[in-house]
């Protein structure tokens, strides 16, 4: 017996036109959007069991299961209970296929799903349960006007998505994307959600763009450095980066005697100063030995700077013990 039904879609909220250049605003819920600190780690919402039953034998089992959904996935998403429900679905289906039927609602709407507070989440599953090849509509929809992929970088929730992509998909199909985000790597650096995403490239990305980052970082760490998320991506560089390029990281702190000092008494500092010290030798870690005691009351005086202040009197006993300074309590 064929089986026929048909669906009104209902649309998710549109952006505002981005082609003369303008940001693209959620036409969406009318609380204000609060900027506050991103955790990358615990940036999955996981869909809990609606129902202490539930098995792996209650997977949905043909399309004829979510039917229910279709049609209405842009709109359950858009929603804290609909979004739930979508990603129960998607991880509840035994095929790729079925959840490219659910996901497919999504192509042509997926830059307003990620600035959403609910349906970025719908995203993330999809990234997380579908192979690489099925989210490329969300990295090409990012590269359909200039500047969309740092604008959704930057955005609270889309910063989200642009790290699981550069997480999950194949290096072939990111190129486009790390390219925009090294043409921006210096702003994103020092934003507050866009330096997760310079951190996910440092991570993730080729050995290419790993080291047009850190050459980015070297030639423009005045002020990348003076920024506490920009410290944050140089830390990141320092753990990822080779040794070769450390040293110039390290040494690109050391043109302004300020610089390192600075950076020491801002979060990620106490992560950075070691590592810079461990990678300078002979004159070069005097100098930055030398930089940090001028500022050893600037250290005390400020929460991290503390922590920095006590990691230096303990290598001071050992690294200068030949030298004729040290750092004042």
């Amino acid at each position: 017996m064929a089986f026929t039904t048909s669906f009104a879609a209902s649309p998710l909220p549109v952006l505002d036109s981005v082609s003369d250049g303008q940001s693209p605003q959620l036409l969406m819920h009318s609380a204000t959007l609060q900027i506050d600190s991103y955790d990358p780690e615990h940036s999955d919402r996981s869909v809990e069991s609606t129902a202490a039953g539930d098995t792996e034998s209650e997977c949905l089992e043909s399309p004829r299961d979510i039917y229910p959904l279709m049609g209405r996935v842009l709109s359950l998403s858009c929603s804290p209970d609909g979004c739930r429900q979508v990603q129960d679905a998607l991880g509840k289906v035994v095929s790729d296929k079925e959840r490219e039927l659910l996901v497919n609602e999504f192509h042509g709407h997926a830059i307003t799903a990620m600035r959403c507070p609910h349906a970025n989440h719908v995203l993330q599953k999809c990234i997380s349960v579908m192979p690489p090849a099925s989210l490329q509509f969300m990295i090409d929809e990012m590269l359909q006007h200039q500047g969309l992929a740092k604008k959704v970088a930057t955005h609270r929730y889309g910063t989200r998505i642009v790290q699981q992509l550069l997480k999950k998909c194949e290096a072939s199909q990111l190129s486009g994307l790390a390219e925009a985000l090294l043409q921006d790597a210096i702003a994103l650096s020092c934003h507050g959600f866009g330096c997760f995403a310079i951190q996910h490239l440092l991570q993730f990305g080729t050995a290419e763009q790993q080291y047009r980052c850190v050459r980015t970082l070297e030639q423009n760490m005045g002020s990348i450095a003076r920024s506490p998320c920009g410290v944050g991506v140089v830390a990141a560089a320092m753990k990822r980066a080779c040794n070769e390029d450390k040293v110039w990281i390290a040494r690109a702190l050391l043109q302004d005697p300020k610089l390192l000092p600075s950076m020491a008494q801002m979060r990620y500092g106490e992560e950075v100063v070691p590592q810079v010290l461990s990678a300078l030798v002979g004159k070069e870690r005097v100098q930055a030995f030398r930089s940090l005691a001028d500022a050893s009351s600037e250290l005390l005086s400020a929460r991290y700077g503390r922590k920095v202040h006590a990691y230096l009197q303990v290598r001071m006993s050992g690294d200068m013990s030949a030298n004729s300074f040290s750092i004042s309590c």
